[in-house]
């Protein structure tokens, strides 16, 4: 009866891009030119999710030049594509134009890309927003796309209320690592109630964007001192450049 509904709709109202608007042959997709313009991050350093040409840029721990050793609070770290062309879009309009149906494209794209990371993990720990932020926007995308990923994987759970935000921050879009550290310190924290929660598990942190890597280094930090024995990171995107100023707009 599904299938038949959803053919029925598709009929009065036919699927389209969540990329680009077009029409698609299902709902949920992006279109093949769009699909085309996606970039998989299919060989990457481990620590920061930056791809490499070949293994050979990659030490026996499978780390680039610059994270050897790693300086990051996580353990290993993936991206589903850069964030580029479609998943830029894709990104933009879930994050900043209420375009809540990507989420799961988005999260199947990070569930594939996961590879081992979630095959032990315990739980799912989305990157927080300040409620400030959360009464704007209304949700917070990390949760989203966490939740989804989890109804991929049987088992997981996700702690959507672990970290909390305490202060608002300015936006971090244009700053450099070090700047975005001193910006953001003491603005995380592990809820009390979750604690007992996190010690001794393996964490994945949930966020769609990975850029300095300074925000998810302040949550895993807060997360280890809480006693989670492993704390790795999985987002959507990842950029190999700052992002320019268009990042911010509603898009």
């Amino acid at each position: 009866m599904r299938a038949l509904g959803r053919v029925g709709l598709d009929l009065f109202l036919p699927p389209i891009c969540l990329s680009c608007g077009g029409e698609t042959t299902q709902s949920g997709l992006v279109c093949l030119d769009c699909f085309q313009h996606l970039h998989p991050v299919v060989l990457s350093c481990r620590h920061c999710a930056l791809p490499v040409a070949s293994e050979a840029y990659l030490n026996t721990s499978g780390h680039c030049a610059k994270c050897a050793p790693p300086s990051g609070y996580w353990n290993e770290a993936q991206a589903a594509w850069l964030y580029e062309d479609t998943a830029r879009r894709l990104i933009l309009h879930f994050k900043y134009g209420d375009r809540l149906e990507s989420a799961a494209f988005l999260a199947q794209g990070m569930m594939a890309s996961a590879g081992r990371m979630l095959a032990h993990a315990d739980y799912l720990v989305p990157v927080p927003l300040h409620r400030h932020r959360f009464w704007h926007r209304r949700y917070n995308q990390a949760v989203l796309l966490a939740r989804h990923i989890a109804r991929l994987q049987p088992g997981l759970r996700v702690l959507p209320d672990a970290l909390i935000r305490h202060r608002a921050t300015q936006n971090l879009a244009s700053l450099f690592h070090d700047q975005r550290a001193q910006v953001l310190e003491n603005a995380f924290s592990v809820a009390a109630s979750k604690r007992d929660l996190l010690v001794g598990r393996h964490i994945v942190l949930i966020d769609d964007i990975l850029t300095t890597g300074a925000t998810a280094s302040i949550c895993a930090r807060h997360l280890r001192q809480a006693g989670a024995k492993r704390v790795d990171l999985l987002v959507a995107a990842r950029t190999v450049k700052l992002a320019d100023d268009s990042d911010r707009l509603h898009a």
